[in-house]
């Protein structure tokens, strides 16, 4: 046991367990890229071997303790990175084992004090109570998902074992033999040009285009209900329904609370809607079987389990997963009957959320969403607590161990969708760990037996040395530059003539000295800005293309400006993945802004961005992702050339220094005070900071034709002069700090 110990805590195990673990973390991070998260949390995180790992982490820390002698004082150092580590390691397992997640759906108006799991469980719910399994179900792409769980109810144990998984499931109708059967009917609703299949179950509600039907069940108000007798189809509306004969177009009408037959080749069209609707067929007996759906679809999954109950057992598909609430099926054992589902579990809280108002904002290129946030009042009665706050991303709601993120919004946008994570002491622990991670840093840094200080002292030594050879060596590249410079000046001289671009670089030297606000309050260089948009939209700084010259991302950035339908046919806009190029119609890692639009002038991807804005971030995957940054790029490369970046005047008066670019309103104001001078040289009509821009790219435009950039130098100088004499010019870097 001894010698067990000594090599559990020996240096060598130390950096074998630390390979082990990166290597680990690599191979997750690796699945859950190909595969998914679920897959990457069965086969690394939550496994058990994973689990070992840590344990043996934190064994091999405390015995470093012992072996290096940390508990003295000059080693304090490395004892609390020791202890660090330790408590960061149990940190995460009061996580794994105590603290959940989840999320909760609330609608405008309305309040919830409940949350849904955010992995499906199996629940079995009888007459009187509802009881769930221990352990979520998760199912991998490429892992060993089978199971068996007992549940215990308040009567006889439900036992349910694995048989298979299907993934996006689409189902399919046989008439049967035998009593399992269900009845079925399947209608055609048609709205505005739009059809759907329905089907309708016994006992279901589905609702489509604000139109509701029932069938053999009178719990939806105002709908529609269905029965089946003898095969026939028979229909009770509480308003009157126009029937169309087919194909003679005979049309009479049904009045309202009229036991009516539900014919084939019949078009229904009830009263003060905007559908229609037909029979297709209907099943007294149908037996549901399941396959494996493609890209194409977006179903359900089915876990195919053998459930045993009352004595009985018998093979039965719980239709559900992840995103599926309150899915109970019921389920006949003999003459006994119980509710089964295979979804997110409803977990109650001791306190209430009501949502006031979801706030939606949305660019105005492509309306895709750019931000979402959640008014909400939380609601403690026990506490007497009723407080408002207002969720919005990194501003996330704290409250007795629960903290609450805006995560997702309904279609409608009349609700929204909070993610919940209840791990307070999971997290605290996880939180004093990095501090004392900080604050071992810390005493490294003051701690003069460190290697830090050793190799610091050792520096100053070689410095010293080096500091007569560094000046002789440092002389001699002086008079290699200068005879370098004498015998080249001619061919730098040549080489600044013969670069130009669609812009004089002579122009641009002074354009990108201009200041401009960027979206975090600071003052840059425009230069600053145009490197930075110009690489996010292309992962490039250098532009060519066969019908105009060499430009950098200045120069593009401010042509932009002035030759807008030039660059939305310029294929700029960077896209990694293939998917998404196919999706467009495109090939290779470029498209231009116009290939994200249809001919009509609809955004492409207007449907997959909003799916994916709408997931979770855990959620996503590559695709997900990917359309978010080409959605992101595309919004960038709207702004500029709408000038929505180019924040380089001052709001004249502004208490809290807002500089705005040329497009917003207040851009529109007249200019007052002693800057009305400038105009007597300008001349504009109307003087205000959107008509100097506007003089401005028109001066420009034409100087790229004439070469004769007198007038656009001048108001760029004018720009510079009112960025000077409104703001504080401690605020703004200086003259050389921009040349820099």
């Amino acid at each position: 046991m001894k010698k067990l110990l000594s090599i559990l805590i020996s240096s060598k195990t130390t950096l074998i367990l630390l390979i082990v673990f990166t290597i680990a973390i690599a191979t997750a991070t690796f699945i859950e890229d190909k595969y998914d998260t679920i897959t990457s949390k069965i086969l690394v995180y939550n496994a058990k071997w994973f689990e070992v790992l840590l344990l043996l982490l934190i064994v091999n820390f405390i015995g470093s303790i012992k072996r290096y002698q940390l508990l003295r004082r000059e080693r304090w150092a490395s004892l609390t990175f020791h202890i660090a580590f330790i408590i960061i390691i149990m940190g995460a397992g009061i996580t794994r084992y105590i603290g959940y997640e989840g999320t909760m759906h609330i609608r405008e108006g309305e309040s919830t004090n409940y949350m849904f799991s955010s992995d499906p469980y199996i629940s079995v719910r009888t007459a009187t109570n509802t009881f769930s399994s221990n352990k979520p179900i998760l199912i991998g792409a490429k892992s060993d998902n089978s199971f068996s769980y007992t549940i215990y109810t308040d009567k006889n144990p439900v036992k349910i074992d694995f048989k298979k998984h299907i993934n996006n499931a689409i189902e399919t109708y046989h008439e049967g033999k035998g009593t399992n059967g269900k009845k079925i009917i399947e209608i055609n609703l048609s709205s505005d040009n739009h059809q759907d299949k329905i089907i309708l179950k016994e006992g279901a509600v589905n609702v489509k285009h604000g139109f509701s039907l029932a069938f053999n069940t009178t719990e939806k108000p105002n709908a529609m209900v269905l029965t089946l007798h003898n095969n026939k189809v028979f229909f009770v509306y509480p308003a009157s329904v126009e029937v169309i004969k087919m194909p003679e177009m005979i049309s009479e009408i049904i009045p309202k609370n009229t036991l009516t037959q539900l014919k084939p080749k019949h078009v229904y069209k009830p009263g003060a809607t905007h559908v229609a609707f037909a029979l297709i067929k209907t099943y007294n007996n149908a037996h549901i079987q399941y396959a494996e759906g493609d890209e194409t679809t977006s179903g359900p999954d089915v876990l195919v389990t053998t459930i045993t109950y009352n004595g009985i057992t018998k093979e039965v598909p719980l239709v559900g997963g992840r995103g599926y609430l309150d899915n109970y099926q019921k389920e006949k054992f003999n003459d006994k009957e119980i509710e089964i589902s295979y979804g997110l579990k409803k977990m109650h809280l001791p306190f209430a959320i009501k949502l006031n108002k979801f706030i939606l904002e949305r660019y105005a290129g492509s309306n895709s969403p750019s931000s979402y946030a959640s008014e909400v009042t939380l609601i403690d009665q026990e506490k007497a607590v009723n407080k408002n706050h207002r969720i919005f991303m990194n501003n996330v709601l704290d409250y007795g161990g629960y903290r609450f993120f805006q995560s997702s919004y309904d279609k409608d946008e009349r609700g929204t969708i909070l993610s919940v994570n209840h791990d307070f002491y999971g997290t605290w622990v996880s939180y004093f760990g990095y501090f004392l991670l900080g604050l071992g840093f810390v005493l490294t840094l003051f701690n003069k037996q460190s290697r830090y200080s050793k190799l610091f002292e050792k520096i100053n030594n070689t410095r010293a040395k080096r500091k007569t050879i560094s000046t002789l060596i440092i002389i001699f590249f002086i008079n290699l530059g200068v005879a370098f410079s004498q015998n080249n000046q001619d061919v730098n001289n040549h080489s600044h003539e013969t670069y130009t671009g669609s812009i004089s670089k002579e122009h641009i030297k002074e354009f990108e000295k201009l200041l401009v606000q960027t979206y975090e309050g600071r003052f840059a260089p425009v230069s600053t800005l145009a490197y930075d948009v110009m690489h996010k939209i292309s992962k490039k700084d250098k532009f060519n293309f066969p019908d105009r010259e060499k430009m950098n991302a200045v120069q593009a950035f401010l042509d932009m400006n002035i030759n807008a339908e030039y660059w939305k046919k310029q294929k700029i806009i960077y896209v990694k993945e293939e998917s998404v190029v196919n999706i467009l119609g495109q090939q290779g890692k470029y498209v231009s802004f116009n290939d994200l639009f249809n001919e009509d002038g609809s955004y492409k991807l207007a449907q997959v961005a909003e799916t994916a804005f709408r997931k979770k971030q855990s959620e996503q995957n590559i695709f997900d992702r990917e359309i978010i940054k080409l959605n992101e790029r595309a919004e960038v490369f709207l702004m500029i050339y709408q000038g929505d970046l180019l924040k380089v005047f001052p709001v004249q008066d502004s208490p809290n220094h807002l500089w705005i670019s040329w497009n917003d309103s207040i851009a529109k104001q007249p200019i007052t005070g002693a800057l009305k001078l400038l105009n007597a040289d300008l001349k504009l009509d109307t003087f205000n900071y959107n008509s100097i821009m506007k003089e401005y790219l028109l001066s420009l435009y034409d100087a790229t034709k004439t070469g004769d950039y007198t007038k656009p130098n001048k108001i760029i100088s004018y720009i510079k002069s009112i960025q000077r004499q409104i703001n504080v010019n401690t605020l703004l870097p200086s003259e050389n700090k921009i040349k820099k």
